[in-house]
């Protein structure tokens, strides 16, 4: 199991992309938008792959090797080799090891949702786009913009954030999280003291309009035991992809 240089992942993205699940914060990574880690089983012909955003968010892919997933197991569990806080990872493909009794606590299922069709025209009420002064408030009260993005600029010019302001401050904010694949990875959040307004759905209003603008297909990925997040994206025209996946939430210690 062998690191790519950083910019060296790009010719596995068709590879990636053709993928039945695919999920933008690792398109990311392979695109060089975002940061992260790629390791694969050859690097001058990879055939199996697992890339790291330096968040955690993670996944396998390609044709199993058992040489590249026996370093792969030992790299998720014997040396716990990642230097984020936690891994964070996506199926389908997974170390067999994950099966064992001791990894079903770091166990979860999350649901993939996305838009049926090509969305309506939705109006924005309170919402409008994310600049720079916003950006480094977002980035204080809730350490999103360099958690992803790799400057303040770089959130505004991709995530396509919407927000809303109430008493000076951002109480409703919509956003991606990343973008790879042409497809955006919705987050929302709301201020609790503002939490049962219809903020929330205003935000992500205007930010499908803001991705239907820039050609991105927005896509929605929520634990199935987060209802609010669950009730949102169904309220807005959301449909379940498929059905809900394995998630695997590994920590370094």
């Amino acid at each position: 199991m062998q690191r790519l240089a950083p910019g060296a992942a790009g010719a596995l993205l068709p590879r990636y992309l053709a993928q039945p699940a695919f999920f933008p914060l690792i398109a990311a990574v392979l695109e060089d938008r975002q940061d992260g880690t790629v390791l694969v089983d050859d690097p001058a012909n990879p055939r199996q792959a697992y890339v790291e955003h330096r968040f955690g968010f993670a996944q396998a892919f390609g044709d199993a090797s058992p040489a590249f997933e026996a370093a792969l197991d030992a790299y998720l569990t014997d040396r716990r080799g990642f230097a984020v806080e936690k891994v964070r990872l996506y199926t389908p493909l997974l170390p067999a090891c994950l099966a064992a009794p001791a990894f079903q606590p770091m166990r979860s299922e999350r649901q993939r949702y996305r838009l049926p069709m090509p969305p309506a025209m939705m109006p924005a009420g309170e919402a409008r786009p994310a600049t720079l002064a916003d950006a480094a408030e977002l980035q204080a009260r809730f350490g999103i913009v360099t958690r992803f993005w790799r400057s303040p600029a770089d959130f505004v010019a991709g995530a396509q954030a919407q927000l809303i302001r109430r008493d000076g401050q951002v109480a409703a904010l919509c956003y991606a999280a990343a973008t790879g694949g042409g497809r955006a990875e919705i987050d929302v959040l709301t201020d609790p003291a503002f939490r049962r307004q219809g903020l929330a759905r205003q935000a992500v209003g205007a930010f499908i309009a803001a991705c239907a603008a820039a050609r991105l297909e927005p896509v929605w990925d929520a634990f199935t035991n987060n209802l609010p997040s669950v009730r949102t994206a169904l309220s807005m025209g959301f449909r379940p992809e498929s059905a809900p996946y394995a998630f695997f939430t590994i920590p370094r210690a």
